[in-house]
């Protein structure tokens, strides 16, 4: 979890180095395929298809990025879930519960319409820092909702 004044940034930190490193073994290996395939003799590569095979890597790098950027940001105002798919901002006020059962990949959000949402940048992959992250964000929505009944 980054502080950054009144923002906080909660993410996986293990996961994100497993496939940051992933990323940059997928980006290496397929550059060096590129490269190393022969350019004459029965079954030639043209300059076409190593480029292809590059640009295949780019694109299995972003989506790992992807992958690797889930973030929950929690400000003043509210917070926003950032998951691999899309990203989304919710008011302190619609989230009315929060929990990291053991059945539950993410942080689960409960909100006040009734659905559910995953918030991916916070995972029981990452054990106990997992559950730190759960409950410090189940305390600010705490503190939040307490603070918006007071208003």
């Amino acid at each position: 979890m980054a502080v950054d004044g009144t923002r906080r940034v909660f993410r996986q930190r293990r996961a994100r180095v497993v496939v940051y490193a992933c990323a940059a073994l997928l980006f290496a290996a397929l550059t060096f395929i590129a490269l190393a395939l022969p350019s004459e003799g029965p079954h030639p590569w043209g300059t076409g298809s190593r480029v292809a095979l590059v640009l295949l890597a780019l694109a299995g790098v972003g989506l790992l990025h992807r992958l690797a950027a889930v973030r929950l940001v929690a400000d003043d105002d509210g917070v926003t879930v950032v998951n691999v798919v899309g990203r989304r901002r919710l008011e302190w006020a619609e989230i009315v519960g929060v929990r990291l059962s053991p059945d539950d990949p993410w942080l689960v959000l409960d909100l006040a319409d009734g659905e559910t949402m995953s918030a991916m940048g916070v995972a029981r992959s990452e054990g106990q820092q997992g559950q730190e992250q759960a409950l410090a964000f189940a305390r600010l929505v705490n503190e939040h909702s307490r603070t918006a009944r007071n208003d």
